[in-house]
């Protein structure tokens, strides 16, 4: 990180702290506001996800006041709004405003993580980037191996303290923001002056992005909540104790997999091979996927975790390195927000997954997973091909 700009570095550190300030909640979440408010699990699930699906929706409209406004206040009130929105929750007791206040904290932190790349990509040169997004996808997987720990003992002293807690982390984290400038003088161009609509023609008019969003959703559900299926998977073919003992050591497994391995292998990813680093990506996720349905021990799940988080490795940021390919100047962040709508895949990932697990034979769900990522891997190589084809 020392090579590195003074903005760089605080944007990465920044980075860090708000993955802590929503890792922290992360494990409490679904128990508080089914306490808060009396709801059951699949209402709560039900809930969330509604929340999300509409904070993914909002974030398209957010990359493009990105493209408008100055970044760096963008992300402070993004922050800040965060913030509020973890205080909020504490006091809420109303569905309505429980809802709110949860897609406030959604779409903050999907505008803070597409103002982010925008940032990044601004004040980096091209061959830079790929090890940069790297390096945030360690960062952010070290905020998540530490902060839900943190929050189970916090919320041992006060039920509510890791949400307060984590909203003081995200409020005191502006103060890092102070180190990144203002967008300069030339950067309001003619092109960020058109509208919404315009903006969103332009996006429909890419079929290079659209098919290549349409590969990203498809991905996503593979490796968006690969949490949430390996344990309705394991709950179904085994008790919830070996449940919680596997998967307590595939999250190890992925984490350190991540912490030790994103920056080397990203830092060789390169611009003009990034269709072939996909494909190698896909194919590590159906390796992975099948090594899950065969595993029969703790080493053959840890095994398979490995080889999977391989294909996670190579795909985060290969996936943002190609938008940028993409992505005008004047249109960077709008390109970023429709391609975070590929988020919308970890959403389906439970309901599909679910409905499998409960109408074929279990293993099933990991082969039909498997034949997701090859079409979602094949639209990315033709995307790949088709903006190379372009360029040539």
């Amino acid at each position: 990180m020392a090579t590195y700009s003074l903005v760089i570095r605080r944007l990465l550190i920044c980075s860090l702290t708000i993955v802590v300030s929503r890792a922290i909640t992360s494990p409490l979440l679904t128990l508080f506001v089914s306490d808060k408010l009396g709801l059951d699990q699949q209402d709560v699930g039900l809930l969330l996800g509604i929340a999300v699906f509409i904070a993914t929706l909002l974030a398209l409209y957010g990359g493009y006041i990105i493209d408008r406004f100055e970044k760096r206040r963008l992300l402070i009130l993004a922050m800040l709004s965060s913030a509020i929105g973890l205080v909020l929750l504490t006091f809420a007791s109303n569905l309505y405003l429980t809802t709110l206040t949860l897609i406030v904290t959604e779409t903050a932190s999907a505008l803070f993580l597409i103002g982010s790349k925008a940032v990044l990509s601004e004040n980096l040169p091209v061959g830079q980037r790929a090890k940069a997004f790297s390096l945030s996808y360690t960062l952010t997987n070290i905020g998540y191996a530490v902060g839900p720990m943190l929050g189970v003992v916090i919320a041992g002293a006060y039920t509510a303290a890791p949400f307060l807690i984590a909203a003081g982390i995200a409020f005191f984290s502006i103060f890092l923001m102070t180190g990144i400038p203002g967008d300069p003088p030339q950067a309001p161009v003619i092109g960020r002056a058109q509208s919404f609509l315009k903006t969103l023609i332009t996006l429909k008019n890419d079929r290079t992005l659209i098919m290549f969003t349409c590969g990203c959703l498809l991905s996503t559900v593979v490796h968006g909540r690969f949490t949430f299926y390996l344990s309705q998977y394991l709950l179904v073919t085994s008790n919830p104790g070996h449940t919680m003992q596997i998967m307590a050591a595939l999250l190890a497994c992925n984490a350190f997999s991540v912490i030790l391995l994103q920056y080397q292998i990203g830092r060789f990813l390169k611009r003009e091979q990034l269709r072939h680093w996909i494909v190698a990506g896909t194919a590590l996720f159906i390796v992975g996927l099948i090594g899950f349905s065969l595993a029969d021990s703790l080493i053959s799940w840890c095994l398979a975790m490995f080889i999977f988080t391989l294909g996670e490795i190579i795909i985060y940021p290969a996936e943002f390195l190609f938008v940028d390919t993409l992505a005008p100047e004047e249109l960077r962040g709008s390109y970023y927000g429709a391609q975070n709508l590929a988020a919308l895949g970890g959403a389906l990932s439970p309901v599909i997954c679910g409905f499998l697990l409960m109408h074929t034979p279990a293993p099933t769900m990991f082969y039909a997973l498997s034949a997701l990522a090859a079409v979602g891997g094949l639209l990315c190589f033709m995307s790949g091909r088709r903006a190379s084809l372009k360029q040539n």
